[in-house]
C-alpha cells in the first residue's frame, strides 16, 4: 500500500470515527440492543476500505437540495467542476480509485428525506439520520441562500459540514453520508467547492471547508 493510499484510508476512517463520536449522544437511543439484532448478510454493510463507506455503493453520487434557488444547470456544472479538482489530487486514488464517477449520474436534484439543520457541525443531522438502508448518495449538498447561510453557517462563512446518514452495525452507528452545506453565491468558485467536497469525502481536514 502506498503512502497516499494509507493516508487516504486513515483520513476516511478518522473522519467517520470523529463524526461517530460527535453524534453518539444523538443516536444512542436509536441503536438496537442485542435482542433486536438481525442478520444483515443480504443487506448493506459499513465498508471502511472504501471512501464510499457502504458495500452497496460502487459509484460516487451526490444529491442536491437547491434551497439557494440557483440555476440547476449551473449548480450541476459548478459541482462537477469542483469534483474534477478533487479527483485530480494525488490522494484521490487511495479511497476512491475504485469508485465509478459518471458525470451524467453524479449529481441528482432532490435528496431522500432531507433535513436542514439549524447549524453546521458533525453533531447536526441534515438527512434521515440512523438507517439500515443507506441511500446511494455519499454526499448530500444543500445550496443555501445568503440569509440561510448566515444563520446556519455564520456570517460570510462559505460552507460547512453535517451528518446525513448513519448506519447501524454491531451496536454502533457509523456515519456513511456527509452533508455539505454551501452558500449558493460561492458555487462559481471551483476551489471553494473542491475544498467543501474534499472535506465531505474525508480527504482533507473538516476545517478546510471554510478555508480561503
Amino acid at each position: 500500500m502506498g503512502h497516499a493510499s494509507a493516508r487516504n484510508r486513515v483520513l476516511t476512517i478518522l473522519t467517520a470515527c470523529l463524526a461517530s463520536a460527535a453524534v453518539a449522544a444523538v443516536v444512542a437511543m436509536a441503536v438496537p440492543g442485542p435482542d433486536r439484532e438481525h442478520d444483515h448478510h443480504d443487506h448493506a454493510h459499513v465498508d471502511t476500505t472504501s471512501g464510499l463507506l457502504v458495500t452497496t455503493r460502487s459509484t460516487l453520487r451526490m444529491c442536491v437540495e437547491n434551497a439557494g434557488r440557483a440555476g440547476a444547470p449551473d449548480v450541476r456544472t459548478d459541482l462537477l467542476a469542483g469534483l474534477a479538482l478533487v479527483r485530480a489530487e494525488p490522494d484521490w486514488a487511495g479511497a476512491y480509485g475504485r469508485a465509478v464517477v459518471d458525470p451524467a449520474r453524479a449529481v441528482q436534484f432532490g435528496c431522500p428525506a432531507p433535513r436542514l439543520p439549524q447549524r453546521a457541525g458533525r453533531a447536526a443531522l441534515a438527512g434521515p439520520g440512523v438507517t439500515d438502508t443507506p441511500s446511494a448518495f455519499r454526499i448530500w449538498v444543500y445550496v443555501l441562500d445568503d440569509p440561510s447561510a448566515d444563520r446556519i453557517l455564520g456570517a460570510s462563512e462559505p460552507a460547512g459540514l453535517a451528518t446525513a446518514e448513519l448506519m447501524r452495525e454491531q451496536n454502533s452507528a457509523w456515519p456513511v453520508s456527509t452533508a455539505l452545506l454551501i452558500r449558493g453565491s460561492r458555487l462559481a468558485d471551483s476551489r471553494a467547492v473542491a475544498r467543501g467536497l474534499g472535506a465531505a469525502l474525508g480527504l482533507v481536514a473538516p476545517d478546510q471547508v471554510t478555508a480561503g
